[in-house]
């Protein structure tokens, strides 16, 4: 799957892409700011969007996420502190990822989301991440 990586904390960002990247994914980003999330996007879209919610210029995931969903209908997962801002946009969203969270827990959560995408009833959902009801 593609999956745009938004995330300003450069080891953190840095984790997610290789983890990603082992588990057969193709990585998008990382993007630290909405502009440049949207940027990478103009040429080609994800799938999929991981986004933390307190951006680097003060900007916010979860606008990158409205617009994501807005301008192609690509839905996020948000990887955050910021549990209730999370569950605020929950309509564009599969689900939270709570911080701090191991390598494992992003990956069965985006499993959990093709497995919505694709129709089917998700599987066990890992510790620490929180499906939202279904948003595709």
């Amino acid at each position: 799957m593609r999956i745009l990586i938004v995330e300003d904390e450069a080891l953190i960002a840095m984790m997610l892409a290789d983890s990603l990247e082992e588990g057969g994914h193709q990585v998008m980003g990382p993007a630290s700011t909405v502009t440049e999330a949207l940027t990478l996007c103009d040429t080609e879209r994800p799938e999929l969007a991981l986004l933390d919610i307190n951006l680097r210029d003060g900007s916010n995931g979860v606008d990158v996420a409205r617009a994501l969903f807005a301008r192609w209908g690509v839905l996020s997962i948000f990887a955050s502190g910021e549990m209730m801002e999370a569950r605020q946009a929950k309509d564009v969203a599969f689900g939270y990822i709570r911080k701090p969270y191991a390598a494992k827990t992003v990956l069965r959560s985006v499993e959990v989301a093709r497995e919505v995408m694709d129709g089917a009833a998700p599987g066990a959902l890992p510790a620490g991440f929180e499906l939202f009801s279904p948003a595709g």
